[in-house]
């Protein structure tokens, strides 16, 4: 038996399907039964899968009797990253849960204001491998990516020099475009003393929004959602490229880390990417 736990934020939804749908090997998808999971699961029934939804003591009293590679998911709140102690608590609770009965667990998040600075260590314990979610775009060793958006826009430094020239611009991915209420903290006491409104985000200094295209067209309002906040808000669309490459290759890491330890990271991207060139 093998166990792969994912814990994100729900901004990963369509990553996460992504990655979950076009993975042959996995055999049977846990989700946490919880109000997070609900998109998850609807998405992933929608792609023709049929994901198991329990109760998180009940996941394992199932793993028990399975010889199965397994994915257990478990979402959280989008706006988490406004408070980064409450962040790493919610996570921290999860990732005890979890740690308990996965061989490694991927967190679907960025650094997020050093949240898991301490991971490793405060988890060593277990036994369990942890992973941020890798930037691999420069050639240089793995490093945590800065945050979701440089993980849909395929690394921090391409995010970085992106920001040079478009420092008045919100990007916005899908998952965003729909939630940017929770995402930004509006209505919230996370931001006590500022309204969210368009004299304010321009006083700040932003003029446009950024429709970051994935790929992914999971959430078929994307663009409409893009246009409403522009409209809104008064603000100029525009478009980036970006990709869903950051997410899957994190997840291949670790999902091969799993089952097959003997490979290096180099070799599993090196065969990654000729099987993509053959397709």
């Amino acid at each position: 038996m093998t166990v792969m736990g994912i814990i994100g934020c729900r901004i990963f939804e369509d990553e996460i399907v992504h990655v979950l749908s076009n993975d042959l090997e996995v055999e049977r998808i846990y989700l946490v039964k919880n109000e997070e999971n609900i998109g998850l699961l609807n998405k992933l029934e929608a792609q023709g899968l049929e994901p198991v939804v329990l109760p998180v003591y009940e996941i394992r009293a199932c793993l028990e009797q399975s010889e199965e590679f397994s994915v257990i998911v478990q979402l959280q709140e989008i706006g988490l990253h406004m408070n980064p102690s409450r962040l790493r608590s919610k996570t921290y609770t999860n990732l005890s849960l979890m740690s308990g009965f996965a061989d490694g667990i991927l967190l679907f998040y960025g650094l997020c204001g050093h949240a898991f600075s301490r991971m490793q260590t405060d988890f060593a314990h277990t036994g369990c491998s942890l992973q941020l979610l890798q930037d691999r775009s420069t050639g240089e060793p793995a490093r945590p990516l800065e945050d979701c958006i440089a993980a849909a826009l395929g690394g921090s430094s391409r995010y970085r020099e992106i920001l040079k020239s478009h420092s008045d611009t919100l990007f916005l991915t899908p998952m965003w475009a729909l939630n940017w209420k929770n995402a930004f903290g509006v209505d919230d006491e996370l931001l006590p003393g500022f309204e969210f409104t368009p004299e304010n985000l321009k006083e700040l200094g932003y003029r446009k929004v950024a429709r970051v295209d994935t790929g992914l067209s999971y959430e078929p309002d994307f663009e409409k959602k893009i246009e409403e906040f522009a409209l809104n808000f008064g603000f100029e669309v525009i478009e980036f490229e970006g990709s869903t490459e950051i997410a899957q290759q994190s997840y291949s890491l670790m999902q091969n880390m799993l089952l097959r330890p003997h490979l290096k990271p180099e070799n599993i991207l090196f065969k990654k990417s000729l099987k993509s060139f053959s397709t």
